[in-house]
């Protein structure tokens, strides 16, 4: 399924690169003003490594190389749209943390399957200690587990991840007694004001989104022939409706949030898996 080519392996590493000088220009002359240095960094860093991951599925999830460069346009589109988003680095870190999710789930790593599950437990509840409405995902990648798993014990490494990563972060807050976190998380426990202006509209268009996924995948014949391929534009699916379901209830007047479904759009939308 995967490629070891040369010009592969030096085309990742230059468009690494490329997205690290370009972000960090961009981060520095937009954001300079208003942030300290130290702080820049980290968000440049998680800026970068967050594009550079995500262009890393692109390139491994499909093996035809032909139908790469459409979603990696479509990618770096609404990447560059959105990346504001970054601007946070609570939201920085969410977005990283389910880049990484995805790319497990997606299996463009090969990582033992205990470990994965529990990787992606773990992974997807931090993620929703940072920005609560990700809490959506922990049930959704708890059925993708069910749906999925090779054996029994997928399951329980799942529920595994998402208890041991509570326990901890909590023990933690304890112990330090830094409960301003906490308090702060409860207080973000309400849904922000509908903007149905363009809401509404943006989760139209994703909604349609969703369907084509869901038509193409059962009305294409290559799709249809692989197991591998029709799970993962599955899960692609799943995951783009959690976020509609995240947007509809959560977006507020943050539309920089779209920067959460670049991934899945850009691979669902010209076809590419």
């Amino acid at each position: 399924m995967y490629s070891n080519s040369p010009f592969k392996n030096y085309f990742l590493i230059v468009i690494s690169l490329i997205a690290v000088v370009f972000l960090g220009f961009i981060g520095y002359f937009r954001i300079q003003e208003r942030i300290e240095q130290a702080y820049l960094l980290q968000v440049i860093f998680i800026t970068a490594l967050s594009f550079t991951l995500n262009v890393f599925i692109i390139f491994n999830i499909n093996s035809q190389k032909k139908r790469k460069i459409i979603p990696l346009a479509i990618y770096i589109v609404l990447f560059g749209a959105f990346f504001k988003e970054f601007y946070s680095i609570n939201m920085g870190v969410v977005y990283l943390l389910c880049t990484l999710v995805l790319l497990l789930v997606l299996d463009v790593l090969s990582i033992s399957s205990s470990f994965k599950y529990f990787n992606i437990g773990a992974l997807i509840t931090i993620s929703s200690l940072l920005y609560f409405p990700i809490i959506v995902m922990v049930p959704l990648f708890f059925f993708i587990t069910l749906l999925y798993y090779k054996k029994k014990i997928n399951i329980s490494q799942y529920i595994a991840g998402v208890f041991v990563a509570s326990i901890l972060i909590l023990e933690v807050t304890f112990l330090t007694g830094n409960f301003s976190y906490i308090e702060h998380w409860i207080q973000n426990l309400h849904v922000p004001k509908f903007h149905i202006e363009y809401q509404i509209p943006i989760i139209i268009i994703i909604f349609i989104i969703t369907i084509y996924g869901w038509i193409y995948q059962y009305t294409n014949q290559t799709i249809n022939n692989s197991i591998e391929q029709s799970s993962k534009y599955t899960i692609l699916v799943f995951y783009l409706f959690a976020w509609i379901l995240i947007y509809a209830l959560f977006m507020g007047d943050n539309y920089h949030l779209l920067i959460f479904v670049s991934l899945p759009v850009s691979l669902i939308l010209p076809k590419s898996i």
